[in-house]
Parts: C-alpha cells; sequence; structure tokens
C-alpha cells in the first residue's frame, strides 16, 4: 500500500513538473496565432461604433459624411445627446445625384486579422441600398452591395448584417505591404435618397491566424537576425565538435607536462559563471578591434570547458584494443583519431554538437554586449527588443519566440536518442 501511494505522488509530482515546464511554450505557441491580445487576454472583435460618444467612432475615429454635386448627406443622432440607459444610434439621410455620397469612419486596422463586419442597420421606408467600401491611405477600396447579403435591400426593422471578409477582395488594399490595412470604413449609396440607421458596427477577430508568423519573417531585420544566429550557431558547433575533441582525445590518450594541472584548470573553469567574464572579453575585444563583428561571437565560444571534459571522460572508456589494432597495421595518430576514435565517439559527439548549437542559437548576453548594430543582432537580442515605443506587440513578439524556438525543437526532437545514448553510454564502454 505505501508502495502505491510513493508510485502515484511520484507520478503527481512528475505531471505537475512536466506541465509547468511545458505551460510557456504552449503559451507562447498559443498567443502567436492570435490575431491580436497578450499574453493572457484574447480580443474578440473591435467595436467601430455604437455612437455613444459624439462624433467621434468607439476607438477614436472621426465620423464624417461627404457629398459633391447635387448629391446630399445629412447625419444626426437619435436621441441628439446621450441618455442613460437608452441605446443611441445614427440617423444618415441621403440624396444621390449626379456625384458621390458617402458616410464614413476611420478604423486604421489591418483586415487580414478579422473574419467578420457586422453591423445593424435598418431602413426608414424599407428597400434602400448602398455598398460598403474598405479604403486604404491611398483611397485604393473594396466594395461589397449590401443587396448580397439583403436581397431587396433594408428592412424597416433592426438586423444585424454579417459580412465574412473573404467576401471583399483584400488584395486590394496595400498591394505593396504585406498588411491589408484599411484607414476607413465607408458607406456609398448608390442610387435615389432615404435615410438608414445605423448602430454597433464592429469587425469580429479570427479564432487564429498564421499572418503573424509571416509578418515577422518578411520584416527586414528579422531575416538578418536568423542569418546571424544561425551561421554563429554552426560555425561554433564546428569549432566545438573539432577542437574539443582534439583536446579530449588528447587529455584520454596522451602524456605531456602538466597534464593533470591543465585538465583541473579545464574542470575548475566550468564553474566559472559567463557574466564575471563579460568585462574582460569586452576589453579584449576592443583592444583587437573585434567589437561588433563575427569573430567576436564566433571565436571565444569555439572550445568550451564542458566539451572538453564530456569528450575526454568518453574516449577513456573506449577499448585502447583497437587503437593498438591500427598502430600494428601501419595508422598514424591523425588516422587513428579520424578513422576509430571519431566513428566511435558519434554518440559523444552528438550530445556534444546538439549542446553546443541549441546553447549557441538560444545565447543572448555576449550578441547583446559585443554588437552594436541591427545588422550584427541575433535572434535572441532581435527579439528582446523588439517591441513597439509605447508596449509590445505580444503576438508578433511570441510568433518570432516561436521561430527562434522551432530549430532547437526541431534538433532536439531528431536527435534526442543520440543525447540520452551520449549520455548513458559512456559508462558501459569498455
Amino acid at each position: 500500500m505505501k508502495d502505491r501511494v510513493a508510485l502515484a505522488a511520484a507520478v503527481v509530482v512528475l505531471t505537475g513538473m512536466l506541465l509547468l515546464t511545458l505551460a510557456p511554450l504552449f503559451l507562447m505557441f498559443y498567443t502567436s496565432v492570435k490575431p491580436t491580445g497578450t499574453l493572457f487576454q484574447r480580443a474578440r472583435e473591435v467595436l467601430v461604433a455604437d455612437f455613444e460618444v459624439g462624433n467621434l467612432n468607439s476607438i477614436g475615429g472621426p465620423i464624417t459624411s461627404e457629398a459633391a454635386g447635387t448629391s446630399q448627406v445629412q447625419t444626426a443622432f437619435d436621441p441628439l445627446e446621450p441618455v442613460a440607459r437608452q441605446n443611441r444610434f445614427m440617423r444618415v439621410q441621403y440624396l444621390k445625384g449626379d456625384s458621390a455620397a458617402r458616410w464614413a469612419t476611420r478604423v486604421n486596422q489591418d483586415m487580414r486579422k478579422f473574419s467578420t463586419v457586422e453591423l445593424k442597420v435598418r431602413g426608414e421606408a424599407g428597400g434602400e441600398s448602398f455598398t460598403i467600401d474598405l479604403v486604404d491611405t491611398k483611397g485604393r477600396q473594396t466594395s461589397l452591395s449590401i443587396q448580397q447579403f439583403l436581397r431587396g435591400g433594408l428592412k424597416n426593422t433592426w438586423e444585424t448584417v454579417r459580412i465574412p471578409m473573404e467576401a471583399f477582395n483584400l488584395s486590394l488594399l496595400s498591394p505593396n505591404l504585406p498588411e491589408r490595412q484599411a484607414e476607413e470604413l465607408s458607406i456609398s449609396f448608390v442610387e435615389g435618397s432615404g435615410a438608414i440607421c445605423l448602430d454597433d458596427i464592429r469587425l469580429v477577430f479570427r479564432e487564429w491566424t498564421l499572418n503573424n508568423y509571416w509578418d515577422v519573417l518578411i520584416s527586414g531585420p528579422f531575416g538578418r537576425y536568423a542569418m546571424n544566429s544561425a551561421g554563429i550557431a554552426l560555425a561554433v558547433t564546428f569549432g566545438n565538435l573539432l577542437f574539443s575533441t582534439m583536446v579530449g582525445y588528447a587529455f584520454a590518450r596522451w602524456e605531456f607536462p602538466m597534464k593533470k594541472l591543465m585538465f583541473f584548470m579545464i574542470i575548475g573553469s566550468i564553474a566559472i559563471p559567463p557574466q564575471v567574464l563579460m568585462v574582460p572579453v569586452f576589453i579584449l575585444m576592443k583592444q583587437i578591434g573585434w567589437l561588433n563583428s563575427y569573430l567576436a561571437l564566433i571565436v571565444p565560444n569555439l572550445v568550451a570547458p564542458f566539451n572538453i571534459f564530456l569528450m575526454r571522460q568518453y574516449i577513456s572508456k573506449l577499448p585502447l584494443s583497437v587503437e593498438e589494432a591500427a598502430r600494428i597495421d601501419g595508422a598514424s595518430e591523425f588516422q587513428i583519431f579520424t578513422r576509430v576514435i571519431v566513428p566511435l565517439a558519434q554518440p559523444a559527439l552528438a550530445v556534444v554538437g546538439i549542446n553546443t548549437f541549441m546553447g549557441s542559437w538560444n545565447t543572448f548576453l555576449y550578441p547583446f554586449l559585443l554588437t552594436n548594430t541591427v545588422e550584427m543582432r541575433t535572434l535572441p537580442v532581435g527579439l528582446a527588443l523588439y517591441k513597439s515605443l509605447h508596449e509590445v506587440d505580444w503576438v508578433h513578439l511570441m510568433a518570432g519566440s516561436a521561430i527562434t524556438a522551432l530549430p532547437v525543437i526541431i534538433v532536439f526532437l531528431c536527435f534526442q536518442r543520440y543525447i540520452i545514448e551520449g549520455l548513458t553510454r559512456g559508462s558501459t564502454v569498455g
């Protein structure tokens, strides 16, 4: 009974730890596919206008009407002044003559984020008709007739019209930009005269979107950040695979003066926090003229003490008989190293390569310290500085974080068996 209770408690604790570990990852991916919002909040809609706040709409944009030539448009609130617990709407009286007649309000939104345009509307006599326009800053617009959704025009009772965003040709808006930015939402009167009443105009967000990832990928700096991170991580990984294996092999098989002292110093350097070395490394890079260069981000990291220790411990467990057989066959030390040691040490090399790549890809401290231009930033530094002047753009920040995390997650999932094998096999080889 006690054993079962202990096992159940262990399972509960481990499950809780696993959930706590994975929760930030799930939260990151969940936020990255929101059209907008924060880490813990999800916006459902943008209420463009409910006409309770005078001549401004609900998001602070002006409400205007335009008419030219013989056309006329007049607007009025009903009631004229806001009344507590009483709905207030706008009445639009129009006469369509020989020129444009329209009612408009500012929205300034990326239409890709929304699934639906909703508005409550009724006609004064019934049968009235108009078009709904989305207009960008250059005056380009995409339009739909209300008759596509209300056969015969408006009724003289309130109706909620829901127009799917896919019905608009959004490619006409901001064609040179990835966003489909609409500066205005307007109603254009087609013919005749009449009066309509408007209330509760809103834009409903999509449930989820992948546009955030596309926006991040095509933003100028992030492409350069990704190239920098990939190039630096690959160079550092190759350097550690080569030099850590060579040094580990020397400590495991060769005898030379002060071997034990040097190995003890390498082991001791593992305990030194990287923050302690910030100032000396910065001064050294400045003195040799490497600040804000790839050399400063690659050369100091080409070999890591822990990787030397790991390779030395693994190689020391390999059977000497294989190397002696190679020497009898006339192999040189270089041939023994490349054709015997390296193939046998593949599990440990996998551990070194994967850990080094993930560490270099995610490192923030030294790239932030040793670079000072946009062109030299890596992804972690770019993400840390990815915010607007007044607030953090959470959905795009989390999309950038997901893009940064995905290569590491893929590498780990593909090579996790090598990591486990490399960490456990060294104790059984020999």
